[in-house]
């Protein structure tokens, strides 16, 4: 008998077990069509943690300020914010992992092509970052560090959130 796979939202769930493991956030929910990205993804955070905003329109203006990226830019953002620490990156890349790189594969799939994603700082993991070197960081919540990813598409809302304290 062949074993059912667990639903995607669960696996991407996992990992958002003990606050001291960093990820404090981690939805891939159905879309709410009368609410907004944001006023979804200040549901999520402000369960979950201390944020550094008041209220949703506070978190739009945040996300606002960076331009939002697609789909075809999307590789390594769930595994970078689910596998890597912000304040000490790791010597190991995240994708190296093959389950933490099927599952962000999985959940780039599932918001498909026409996906809209938003970060309110940098790529997580060095190899994906501009030449440019350019460092930008909208604090979100109240923690050393943050990265909160949030993206529409295929009728799914994901958020993710990760704080480093140290």
């Amino acid at each position: 008998m062949t074993k059912k796979p667990t639903p995607l939202p669960n696996r991407l769930a996992r990992y958002q077990a003990a606050r001291n493991s960093g990820v404090v956030a981690a939805a891939l929910q159905p879309t709410d069509e009368s609410r907004s990205l944001f006023e979804v993804a200040w549901d999520v955070l402000n369960g979950t943690s201390e944020t550094d905003i008041s209220d949703a329109t506070a978190l739009k203006e945040r996300f606002t300020e960076r331009s939002a990226f697609s789909s075809a830019e999307a590789t390594g953002w769930v595994a970078g914010v689910l596998g890597g620490s912000l304040a000490f990156p790791s010597a190991t890349d995240p994708l190296a992992d093959p389950k933490l790189r099927a599952l962000d594969a999985e959940v780039v799939a599932a918001l498909g092509p026409d996906a809209v994603w938003y970060a309110n700082g940098d790529h997580p993991l060095p190899a994906f970052r501009s030449g440019r070197g350019e460092r930008g960081w909208s604090p979100v919540m109240r923690a050393t560090f943050d990265l909160v990813v949030l993206a529409r598409g295929n009728g799914l809302d994901l958020v993710l959130a990760r704080t480093d304290e140290d």
